[in-house]
């Protein structure tokens, strides 16, 4: 009971976008392993930024707090902030997001698209760094990265 207790305070108070909620079919931890995963329709919300993946793995350090975000399997997401002017949706095979640096991680068949900047990126993996404002594309295979600028002329 305890730490479910604590998970719930992990999960819904979590301070930067206002709580983390997420469902699935099943939900596994072990205590003491600092591992959370809650596996089948996996749909989690912070804020305004959304995800859905067929598993969801959080890892916890030593004071409970989410240290890394894993999502894996048929993952879609909107990863969106009115206060930055930011709004990213995409899909990919996996997304490994590092909350404290502000990281997103997502690998295989990475799709982007810039909802306010009206741009897409293609590539096998792409690390968005939120805090520098950066974002960096790669391909692991023959394919070439690609980047698509839409513009308003004819």
């Amino acid at each position: 009971m305890r730490f479910l207790f604590m998970l719930m305070l992990t999960f819904f108070l979590l301070k930067d976008e206002g709580g983390l909620e997420v469902t699935s079919k099943d939900f596994i931890y072990k205590e003491g392993s600092g591992k959370a995963d809650f596996i089948g329709d996996v749909f989690a919300k912070n804020g305004e930024t959304v995800l859905n993946s067929d598993k969801l793995t959080v890892i916890l350090d030593a004071q409970n707090e989410a240290k890394k975000y894993i999502a894996t399997g048929n993952v879609s997401f909107n990863i969106k902030n009115s206060k930055k002017r930011r709004d990213i949706s995409g899909t990919c095979e996996k997304v490994t997001h590092l909350p404290k640096k502000d990281i997103y991680i997502l690998v295989g068949n990475v799709v982007l698209h810039d909802n306010i900047k009206n741009r897409d990126v293609f590539g096998d993996e792409v690390v968005i760094d939120n805090k520098k404002g950066t974002s960096k594309a790669k391909s692991n295979t023959k394919k070439p990265v690609k980047f698509i600028f839409k513009t308003n002329t004819k």
